[in-house]
């Protein structure tokens, strides 16, 4: 590992980890230069000032790791680091107190028009009539957005008698009754609301969510504080609604283009009743300090392969959930390798994954991805699919994947059921634990209880007398060693299937020898022993939960 930091950090973060790896601080470093030095470093430390862009990440051979000292990742191509497998962390809790803090500064700062005031007296003005403010007591609060920062600014609301209104599609009911706050939609949102803040990422969804059409809605008393990202609120539109008095005041510490000068200037500058301030969200001592241990930790982490909480482009899993589907997670990336030997020399359509049992209410994202993880990289042997660009290939390649729940389970109280169809390719595995310990415990219908672990034989066969024999004659003879033997079939003179544990592979002629025997149908062999499930180098992050 070697890691490349472009903007200052504090100098706790850069021990962290210089502890682990060589550390190169090489600050404004940007465009061509950053695309010329990105070629020999495994980790990328950046904070909001650095475009991270396709280009850069195409150039980075080596790099798998991102870490972002902040919140924002708008400042990154996330789709483009999904795409090449590396992942992106930030600090999503680092700097949440210091957001919220000067979030509700500024709410206090509109309400009593404090910047207003402090320039008049410095220009020699007594001019207490100018400045006549309004109370937060009683007041509507609307929050969109209630991730961590969301519910601390709500919070500090709630303590000075306000009350809150919410807008948030994946906020939880169960939440909302706990922190006492209304769910309602955007519209009402906007209708109802004294003072609207917002906490939101930057994304196709949220950019200009504050548009013309919407300011229309709002109170001509309202007031806006943005702390979130720059480009949720079309400051062209809010700047024509403030110079109308349409709206009665903003505060704004984030904008559409940093800094908004020049050519860029924005128009909220020079509207009346703006405060603006220079992106100070995060500029604390504290904040700094915090974000900077977090994601050097993080990155630490996620190198070892062990849970990390701030994955940006990975899914989360509660760190209870995640202890109890870990031997889940092993298993279904077990499956993909051993369907993917099964079917080898086909073309992969469709894969059909089933969740029974117990498992029918569990996360399924991060499973599913350990399924997809296994089965593509042996499949095509491409060690360079991992967690985090496996959604990727599987849409370039055109393959099909569905997910189903069921709580019937017939056999096993959990049951992880993944079917493959394809050109030449059609089997169907099941899988399950016994406490820690993953089993495959049907293929093809047919009940089995195999450690997927070392050399396994698989053949298909019309039920006859003498196959088995035939086959352990051929191993005997080659010096290959039986550990044991499974067998199934569906009827007397049907189709039979046996799986063989086995101590070491077999060369091809001896296949080939097993595969001639008279009313032998297919042969596959399974090698669980390089390891190819035992280093997941990105793991499964963790969330700390809200």
């Amino acid at each position: 590992m070697k890691v490349l930091v472009t903007e200052a950090i504090s100098d706790n973060g850069l021990e962290i980890l210089r502890q682990a790896a060589p550390v190169d601080v090489r600050l404004g470093l940007k465009g061509d230069e950053l695309v010329a030095a990105i070629k020999d470093y495994s980790v990328l430390v950046v904070r909001s000032a650095t475009r991270v862009t396709a280009e850069v990440i195409e150039a980075a051979d080596r790099l798998r790791i991102i870490g972002r000292c902040g919140v924002g990742v708008d400042n990154i191509d996330v789709p483009a680091a999904t795409r090449r497998g590396v992942l992106v962390l930030n600090s999503p809790y680092g700097n949440t107190q210091a957001a919220a803090e000067h979030t509700i500064s500024l709410m206090f700062a509109l309400a009593r028009n404090i910047p207003d005031a402090v320039a008049a007296m410095r220009a020699g003005q007594w001019e207490r009539n100018q400045f006549v403010g309004t109370e937060l007591h009683d007041k509507v609060l609307g929050v969109i957005g209630f991730g961590k920062i969301g519910s601390e600014v709500t919070r500090r609301a709630q303590g000075l008698g306000m009350d809150v209104v919410v807008f948030d599609p994946l906020l939880n009911r169960e939440r909302a009754r706990n922190m006492n706050v209304e769910v309602v939609e955007l519209e009402e949102l906007f209708g109802r609301a004294d003072f609207i803040s917002f906490h939101v990422p930057l994304n196709r969804h949220t950019h200009h969510l504050l548009n013309a059409e919407r300011i229309e809605l709002l109170k001509p008393t309202a007031r806006i504080i943005n702390c979130a990202r720059g480009g949720v609120i079309d400051e062209a539109a809010l700047a024509e609604a403030l110079h109308r008095g349409r709206v009665a005041g903003a505060a704004l510490d984030v904008w559409e283009h940093e800094p908004p000068f020049g050519e860029h200037r924005s128009p909220l500058l020079d509207a009346p009743h703006v405060i603006p301030t220079p992106h100070l969200g995060a500029s604390t001592a504290e904040a700094q300090e915090n974000v900077a241990v977090d994601v050097a930790r993080q990155v630490l982490e996620a190198w070892r392969g062990e849970p990390v909480q701030g994955a940006v482009n990975l899914p989360a899993l509660e760190a209870e959930e995640h202890r109890r589907l870990k031997p889940y997670l092993t298993l279904a990336e077990e499956l993909g390798v051993f369907l993917a030997q099964l079917s080898a020399g086909g073309r992969l359509d469709r894969v059909e994954i089933s969740y029974l049992g117990r498992l029918h209410d569990a996360p399924t994202a991060p499973l599913t991805r350990a399924v997809l993880r296994g089965l593509l990289r042996t499949f095509h042997g491409d060690d360079t699919i991992n967690y985090i660009n496996v959604p990727s290939v599987v849409e370039e390649r055109g393959i099909q994947v569905s997910e189903s729940r069921s709580m019937e389970s017939s056999t096993y109280h959990s049951v992880l059921r993944v079917r493959v169809s394809g050109e030449g390719v059609e089997h169907v595995a099941d899988g399950s634990c016994f406490g820690a310990d993953p089993r495959f415990v049907a293929l093809d219908g047919y009940p089995f209880n195999i450690v997927p672990e070392g050399h396994l034989l698989v053949w298909w066969n019309t039920d006859q007398p003498g196959v088995i024999g035939k086959v352990g004659t051929l191993l005997g003879d080659a010096g290959v060693n039986i550990a044991g033997m499974q067998l199934g079939r569906d009827a007397i003179g049907g189709r039979a299937v046996s799986i063989v544990e086995i101590d070491s592979g077999l060369e091809q002629p001896l296949i080939d020898a097993i595969l001639a025997i008279p009313g032998m149908l297919d042969v596959r062999t399974v090698d669980f022993s390089n390891g190819q499930t035992s280093g997941v180098r990105l793991a499964l992050p963790v969330s700390a939960g809200d």
